[in-house]
């Protein structure tokens, strides 16, 4: 027979009103003794199906990794020079920075702790035939694992297992005593696969360097003896398989990524990170919006939708010249064709025109808005903060008792009917993991609650302390990526003659300042038109000569 179209086939439900069978629950069974009805093969089924752990294999292991543990063991997995420390700091820091206690636990160091690095450093240490290192380091890699267990045991989150863990037979241990612990705690692999010679070269490079293991040897023969150590685990080398469980796979620290039974907080965070890291560098720029205008008619909107003061302009056009600066700087060295900097700001109007002369293109995102305050800060905290930190004291003589209670837990105790700073992680987080995908240039215009938690992040700082890092106005925080997963930190304060300048005009009256030749309202100079909205070159001979 003829198949039916969509129009004769009836709607998995109907309302009470139409003229089918009686009104029935979406995707409940038919009452004892109606007519079966058809679903729309386009529209899909309307049945329900209950599944019970024995429908599938795979689900039901869905099923059980979902739900929150107790905590997670992350376990890495990878030959000698493939990364596997650089992933395990990157982790650290940012599942740190996420509000989650979170540890490295590097097996070398406990080996080197237990037998002096000049003889547990040197490849014949990594024989499989030397039964007495092969002893020593199977204690080292017991040790850690039991002070990984013992960190979660205590309230931590994440344990982070350093290490090449390179057999099935070691792997399988681990998992077997993680899921033995007296919690229920979480295991997933991290294995780093590396077959790019350019990196693993570098990757080499960087670990005879600095790892104590060679540091009586000259760089010719620390490669050598590091070479034939990574023979030595090749030929026992077992890649992770699906049958291990949950396991995510790095390729080149960039090229690809694999994602096996991961679930819940593993897909939520650690996954999105992992796939966000790289070696690749690259300057990432943070400042604060410039000053805006005060707006005494409207004290509770003022700070937050106010334009940019005389003062501010002249920031904006300061900061426009150190980005072309220090990008044509870094353009420079960086052996590849230039591409224009990500710009991301706040949609606050200050932020906003902040960049105005830096770029005609960028990027605006409610994820760099200020803390919301809630009932607290209307008409003197609202955006705009005269110091370097925000007006605690203020707040503690206006609201004493809930400042008190805010000291308590400064990270996750809200506002008044306003965020928290946890709060504000949460909705920063996408923002973090664009700045550490991107491969070029970042610059980021925010204001200082979010530039404190930024901050804290990039100079591996508590965050439960991010309330009390100061940012001077008018100056531009220069982070730059490091090759052993860390990043260098660099404060450069703006063209300080030219602002301080605006500011001083900014305070006299309006008809001597009408008197200097700068008009109200009027900018210093055309916002950007040009490619990349470069500082044109008179303001650049002005700054050079002041």
């Amino acid at each position: 027979p003829a198949e039916p179209s969509d129009e004769e086939l009836p709607a998995p439900c109907q309302s009470a009103g139409s003229d089918a069978a009686p009104p029935r629950a979406c995707g409940l069974p038919p009452a004892p003794g109606a007519k079966p009805r058809r679903s729309s093969y386009y529209g899909g089924s309307s049945e329900v199906k209950v599944v019970g752990l024995d429908f599938s294999k795979h689900h039901s292991e869905r099923e059980r990794l979902t739900p929150e543990s107790h905590g997670i063991v992350i376990t890495l997995v990878g030959l000698p020079a493939r990364g596997k420390s650089f992933i395990s700091r990157k982790l650290e820091r940012f599942l740190q920075w996420r509000g989650q206690p979170t540890r490295m636990f590097n097996v070398g160091k406990y080996r080197r702790e237990a037998v002096a690095p000049e003889q547990s450093g040197r490849s014949d240490f990594f024989d499989t035939a030397n039964a007495a290192a092969v002893a020593a380091r199977e204690a080292a890699a017991v040790a850690a694992l039991q002070d990984a267990l013992s960190f979660l045991d205590r309230g931590g989150k994440v344990a982070i297992l350093d290490a090449t863990n390179s057999t099935a037979a070691r792997r399988k241990l681990i998992r077997d005593q993680v899921h033995a612990a007296s919690r229920p705690y979480a295991s997933v692999f991290i294995e780093a696969v590396c077959t790019d010679p350019e990196v693993l070269e570098a990757n080499m490079l960087g670990k005879v360097r600095n790892s104590p293991d060679f540091e009586q040897m000259t760089l010719a023969e620390a490669l050598e003896d590091l070479k034939a150590r990574i023979a030595k685990y090749e030929a026992v080398y077992e890649t992770v398989q699906d049958s291990e469980g949950a396991y995510i796979k790095l390729f080149d620290l960039s090229s690809k990524v694999m994602a096996n039974h991961c679930y819940g907080r593993l897909a939520k965070n650690i996954l999105p990170f992992a796939m966000a890291i790289h070696i690749g560098a690259r300057p990432i720029w943070l400042v604060r919006a410039g000053s805006g205008e005060a707006n005494p008619q409207s004290p509770g909107e003022g700070d937050r939708m106010s334009k940019l003061s005389t003062a501010g302009r002249s920031s904006a056009l300061a900061l426009a010249q150190f980005v072309q600066r220090r990008g044509e700087r870094y353009w420079q060295t960086a052996g590849k064709p230039k591409e224009p900097t990500l710009v991301v700001t706040s949609t606050m109007p200050r932020a906003v025109a902040s960049v105005c002369y830096t770029t005609i293109h960028h990027e605006q995102s409610s994820a760099l808005n200020p803390i919301d305050k809630g009932a607290i800060g209307a008409g003197w905290w609202d955006v705009e903060c005269p110091g370097a930190t925000p007006p605690w004291e203020a707040v503690q003589r206006r609201h004493p008792e809930w400042f008190a209670e805010w000291r308590k837990d400064p990270l996750r105790r809200r506002f008044p009917g306003g965020e928290s700073y946890m709060d504000v992680i949460g909705r920063l987080e996408g923002v973090l993991l664009e700045v550490e995908m991107s491969t070029r240039p970042v610059l980021l215009v925010t204001h200082i609650t979010v530039l404190q938690l930024l901050v804290a992040y990039f100079r591996g700082l508590p965050v439960e302390d991010a309330w009390q890092i100061p940012l001077p106005k008018n100056t531009v925080i220069e982070i730059q990526p490091t090759s052993g997963g860390g990043f260098l930190y660099e404060e450069h304060p703006l063209d300080h003659v030219a602002v301080a300048a605006a500011e001083a005009e900014e305070a006299c009256p309006p008809r001597k300042r009408m008197a200097s030749g700068m008009e109200d309202g009027e900018a210093l100079g055309a916002p950007a038109q040009e490619p990349d909205g470069a500082a044109g070159e008179g303001e650049d001979k002005r700054k050079r000569g002041a």
